[in-house]
């Protein structure tokens, strides 16, 4: 199933979105398309009984520093602006909870928007909280999660981070990595994923349990088949948004001394106002 949806919705984080509601695990979802996708998800949803409604707004993302491609700001422009542009596009088995959706974000009620979409309110409470700060930078949660956790070491449940490489159980960034609705969530969806494709799921595992470093501004690298000992990681394979300075460093040192979860060494190097966790 979530081959063919791929072909429709490109990638995995949205092609999943659709897989959860055509399961009955979400009951609304939201996601942006461009002009030349709409005629193949509209008859998608056409096909499959879902209701779609879109936006009378168009988005231009501004990408984010470091993050590759991945955009967290968006700006609203005119529908009828001259300049490319993405739809938002609300969808549901549900005509009004399609409506509702188009109505509440027109209006930014970011509360209600979250309670439609499923999230925990423990998240939307964090999200409302901490979106105005988070504005100024990357509109990017993370290290206010991260501050918000015990420690460094979490359920790969939660990996969020590992969105910015097109892999994740959520749909929101959960207010804490050890937020217990979050992994329930996460793991609801992973069993519905293992019913139709155990690969898939398999694959999701796999990279969701990594070590990662998170930067705001220089990149963010995930470490597979690593290993701690005495707050060392030592690493061979790197996973980068970016390639560049830090990058480099990572790559000709081959370990992280792990400071605090917000401050690492890097051969004669001290990264501040960073984050480091491990999932597993």
């Amino acid at each position: 199933m979530v081959k063919e949806l791929l072909k429709i919705f490109a990638n995995y984080t949205r092609s999943l979105e659709i897989f959860y509601l055509l399961n009955n695990l979400k009951m609304a979802v939201r996601l942006d398309a461009n002009q030349d996708e709409l005629a193949k998800i509209k008859d998608f949803c056409s096909k499959n009984n879902l209701f779609l409604e879109i936006s009378d707004f168009k988005v231009v993302k501004t990408a984010d520093r470091g993050k590759g491609n991945y955009a967290n700001i968006v700006k609203r422009v005119s529908i009828n602006n001259a300049n490319p542009g993405l739809y938002h596009l609300y969808i549901s088995r549900d005509k009004n909870k399609a409506n509702f959706l188009k109505i509440l974000e027109s209006k930014n009620d970011d509360r209600a928007v979250g309670e439609i979409l499923g999230y925990p309110e423990c998240c939307i409470d964090f999200f409302t909280k901490n979106r105005k700060k988070q504005e100024k930078i990357q509109n990017d949660y993370m290290l206010p999660t991260l501050n918000n956790s015990n420690g460094f070491e979490f359920p790969f449940y939660t990996n969020h981070a590992m969105r910015y490489f097109d892999i994740t159980l959520l749909s929101h960034f959960p207010h804490d990595f050890n937020c217990k609705e979050s992994v329930n969530i996460a793991k609801e969806n992973l069993r519905t994923i293992k019913k139709y494709s155990p690969e898939l799921a398999g694959k999701f595992e796999n990279m969701l349990k990594s070590a990662v470093l998170y930067t705001e501004n220089d990149g963010i690298f995930a470490f597979k088949d690593y290993k701690l000992k005495d707050n060392i990681l030592e690493y061979d394979e790197i996973m980068p948004t970016i390639k560049n300075e830090l990058f480099n460093q990572l790559s000709q040192n081959k370990k992280i001394e792990i400071i605090s979860k917000n401050k690492v060494k890097i051969g004669n190097k001290i990264l501040d106002d960073s984050g480091f966790m491990i999932f597993t």
